[in-house]
């Protein structure tokens, strides 16, 4: 059978040669500096690798920045496949290992074409080696790379399931019965990545990280040992461990932690960085004494979750448009308040990857650091040393920033230094916890600060909470949408349809019928109508009907207008709300 002539993919007829340069091209669109051209050429020249990988690894570019400029200079599309839904008959047409070799994914067909995702769209080689293989004319898509080896590792994932490698390790107990778990764990060795438990806890974290999960909870029980994973901010049980395996389970969890194994009387907080899908991923790992064993719980760090922008927060329009105006500012304070767990380092980390450029200094004081972030230099704070939020923040004042980032108001002494670097000429983002925009203003006021000295240095408060989107493969609309609102005695929006929408349930969201969070939010600008109720100190009611004059809207407001856009649903919000 002769081989099908290759056709050309849908962005070739007019793309520039293969042999392009996208390192000068990148300069002469002003993505890179000179300086930064010349330190990526030195750095790939010792190390090797493509420039495109060289300069993500540098900090230079990120990955969805890349991506769309390769998809630009192809004349590709560029997707998110977060948002795709791969068919499995897709990965019997390209092998796992020349999938990974090319950084390609398999995303769609139609007839004779398959539609492949690759992070560099000019490499021809792999194009015609997927045609060979398939005989099928390949269209060429673009994705960041990380999130490609994420899909490769979601979808091509070989060996056994969690349940397989748990009998497995039930059948080694069986045959070493003389050695306790403890002992095959040690004997295994740290590194002996085909060790049974070892490859048991891997597995529970890769699928943790590949569901979008936030943490990890190891919890015993008295006759096993419970696993669930905080997924959209609920908890979902996802494997159950047998009783015998519990102490090897913690065992590993601790060595990978760098926790003291033989300590099992206190409680211990360690930190671990895994390899997940290509890419490495922090975890904050705490454990905890209780009845029936050692409580551990992992928190995820994951870099590529937290790669958005302002405008993806989902902000109404004219509420994104004062907030950019709020940051834009050259010096005063902008507040975010909520519970732990609203999205408020999301928001200003969105806020700093805009706002920290070269012509800035950005500083920021966390505890812990989070996200490593390029032109910004991150402090972490060590209260065990002195190294407290207040001394992090006077000694950064001596650095000469422009920008600063605190991670958490939480003291008297750094509210007070927080209002005079503003007061100073800086520009200062923070966290409070309050319920709500109004009430931040009494709890500064409450810990100290001056009262005169605020309507000077405050800019803006916005307060958020998260909510669960609805599953767009199973969102459905509800029907008798005026009886809901009858029930709940609240008035429907003026002037938008009245319609409410519900997630059915299916496999892509567990059956719950969300998938997904976003932001809520309502966003008090200050001006100087505060300033008198400030100095006399008024109770967070004024504030509240001050900024309702202005034409701020309430947490619970953004969100019934998402719910009836068919974000969210009204359930979702009273739960969100009445945190």
């Amino acid at each position: 059978m002769a081989r099908p002539e290759r056709k050309p993919h849908a962005h070739n007829l007019n793309a520039p040669p293969i042999t392009f340069r996208f390192d000068e091209r990148l300069l002469a669109a002003g993505v890179l500096t000179n300086a930064q051209l010349e330190l990526a050429r030195r750095e790939q020249k010792r190390k090797g690798g493509s420039m495109g990988q060289t300069l993500v690894q540098l900090g230079l570019l990120s990955g969805e920045v890349l991506s769309d400029f390769l998809a630009k200079e192809a004349e590709a599309e560029t997707i998110s496949l977060k948002r795709v839904d791969i068919d499995p008959a897709l990965l019997q047409l390209v092998p796992a290992d020349m999938a990974r070799r090319f950084r390609a994914m398999p995303v769609s067909r139609a007839n004779h074409t398959l539609t492949v995702a690759l992070a560099d769209p000019f490499n021809v080689v792999a194009i015609d080696a997927l045609h060979q293989i398939t005989g099928l004319t390949i269209k060429v898509v673009t994705s960041p790379e990380r999130d490609i080896l994420n899909c490769l590792e979601l979808h091509y994932r070989s060996g056994d399931t969690i349940e397989e490698s748990i009998d497995k390790i039930l059948e080694e107990k069986a045959e070493e019965a003389a050695l306790s778990l403890e002992e095959v764990l040690t004997q295994a060795g740290d590194t002996d990545e085909d060790a049974p438990v070892i490859r048991l806890v891997s597995q529970i974290i890769t699928a943790a990280v590949n569901s979008g999960a936030s943490d990890i909870h190891f919890e015993p029980a008295e006759q096993l040992m419970r696993i669930r994973t905080r997924v959209d901010g609920v908890l979902y049980q996802d494997a159950l461990i047998p009783k015998a395996m519990q102490s090897a389970v913690t065992t590993r969890m601790k060595i990978v932690a760098e926790l003291d194994v033989a300590e099992t009387r206190v409680p211990q907080d360690g930190r671990a960085t895994v390899a997940v899908g290509g890419r490495q991923v922090n975890l904050r790992v705490s454990s905890l004494p209780t009845a029936f064993g050692e409580n551990v719980v992992a928190r995820i760090l994951d870099p590529t979750m937290q790669m958005v922008t302002v405008s993806s927060l989902g902000f109404a329009p004219e509420v994104e448009q004062s907030f950019r105006s709020a940051v834009s500012e050259p010096y005063g304070v902008v507040l975010v308040t909520g519970p732990t767990g609203s999205g408020k380092s999301t928001t200003l980390y969105s806020v700093l990857r805009e706002v920290s450029t070269m012509e800035v200094s950005t500083f920021t004081l966390e505890d812990p650091i989070e996200y490593r972030m390029t032109l910004v230099r991150q402090v972490q704070i060590k209260e065990e040393i002195g190294l407290t939020f207040s001394a992090g923040l006077r000694a950064l004042l001596r650095q000469d920033p422009d920008i600063i980032l605190v991670g958490e108001t939480r003291d008297t002494e750094t509210a007070q230094l927080m209002v005079r670097a503003a007061l100073t000429g800086h520009l200062v983002f923070s966290t409070l916890h309050t319920n709500d925009a109004a009430g931040a203003i009494p709890r500064l006021i409450d810990m100290g600060v001056e009262p005169y000295l605020l309507p000077s240095s405050l800019v803006a408060v916005l307060a958020q909470r998260l909510v669960r989107s609805i599953c767009e493969k199973c969102r459905e609309p509800l029907e008798h949408p005026e009886k809901v609102f009858d029930d709940l005695k609240l008035p429907p929006p003026p002037g938008i349809p009245m319609q409410l929408w519900r997630g059915a349930g299916c496999s892509k969201c567990k059956r719950s019928g969300y998938r997904g969070r976003r932001g809520i939010f309502e966003l008090m600008m200050i001006d100087e109508r505060f300033h008198d109720p400030i100095v006399k100190r008024a109770g967070a009611p004024e504030y509240l009907r001050l900024a309702r004059a202005g034409g701020m809207q309430t947490m619970f407001e953004d969100g019934l207008l998402k719910a009836m856009q068919g974000i969210t649903t009204i359930e979702e919000l009273l739960r969100s709300t009445r945190l």
